[in-house]
């Protein structure tokens, strides 16, 4: 019903060991500026090494007539391979696809001229790295593009600390891109993450006009993701091809209980399945993450990476 993954045995008895554990009594020995448990602390940082590593080494690997399910499996895979696990499905999202995309048996090849988002997720029992960089196949119609996401990056990472209020972040981000004559995905947000949590409640807008906007304490972790474009800045929604559970964890569904077994609350895709339709039963039990598209049609980039807050500054695992 699941396919075997790699690995797999590792979530299941972070699962079990995590139990009932909270961040408040997960460990007594603190680090200083982060007020994080050194144990997690490690978590992190090494899921950090490893997201950094596997972002670098996938981005290689694309080039005209390459298989994006070959892609996404190559970093599923070393992600495996270096000793973590996939946060979420490999993310491949190209052109006017802004994200969550990833690639299905039969799925297209890379093309000259494409705009190439990849998008990696690594956890370490459950403590999560989010990273993601664009390239250009063959061409560089779109440098701007993408210097500017980076660049948008850069500068909101430099005022991450203690205290600081995302609103100001997302101005920030906003000031560079149109330094750029560039436009922000202003659908689109960075976020927290806790653990197994990939959205953990707490948003970084890329536009400094957003009507929400959360302080940040030494020991969030948040991934900060500019994205760019030169259409409207808006998104439109299209197919699902990922998944996470929600609801009873004590449900009956033994479908149910071997996803939550295997991927906890942290995203999954139908190729990862042997049975994918017997996902079709359990609509009421599933969070769905459609593939979402620039509204105009315009090309996308993004550039992102996780930061761990501390009392003066931020701690860059993703590097």
């Amino acid at each position: 019903m699941i396919k075997q993954i790699p690995g797999s045995h590792k979530i299941i008895q972070a699962v079990k060991a995590g139990a009932g554990k909270t961040r408040e009594t997960e460990g007594i020995n603190r680090t200083g500026g982060t007020g994080m448990d050194t144990e997690i602390l490690e978590y992190y940082i090494e899921a950090g090494r490893i997201a950094s590593s596997v972002r670098k080494q996938t981005l290689n690997t694309v080039e005209e007539g390459g298989r994006l399910l070959d892609t996404a499996e190559y970093a599923e895979e070393l992600t495996r391979q270096m000793g973590g696990e996939a946060a979420f499905p490999c993310n491949i999202s190209i052109n006017e696809i802004a994200s969550h995309y990833t690639p299905l048996k039969g799925d297209r090849k890379f093309a000259s001229k494409d705009l190439v988002k990849i998008d990696i997720g690594v956890h370490i029992n459950g403590y999560i790295a989010d990273t993601a960089d664009t390239i250009e196949v063959d061409t560089n119609h779109n440098r701007t593009l993408i210097k500017a996401a980076r660049e948008a990056l850069n500068a909101a990472v430099n005022e991450i600390q203690e205290g600081v209020n995302t609103k100001y972040l997302g101005k920030v981000i906003e000031n560079v891109i149109k330094s750029y004559n560039c436009v922000p995905m202003t659908d689109l947000t960075g976020h927290s993450m806790e653990r197994y949590i990939i959205h953990s409640g707490v948003n970084i807008p890329n536009y400094g006009s957003a009507s929400y906007g959360n302080v940040l304490h030494a020991g969030d972790v948040v991934a900060v993701e500019p994205f760019t474009t030169l259409g409207r800045g808006g998104t439109r929604r299209g197919e699902v091809r990922i998944y996470s559970l929600v609801g009873n964890k004590d449900s009956k569904s033994l479908l149910y209980q071997k996803l939550l077994s295997h991927f906890n609350t942290l995203p999954f895709t139908r190729r990862w399945m042997d049975e994918p339709d017997k996902l079709d039963n359990m609509v009421l039990k599933l969070h769905k993450y459609p593939v979402l598209m620039e509204s105009g049609g315009c090309p996308v980039a993004q550039a992102e990476h996780t930061v761990i807050v501390e009392d003066k500054g931020c701690r860059v695992i993703t590097a």
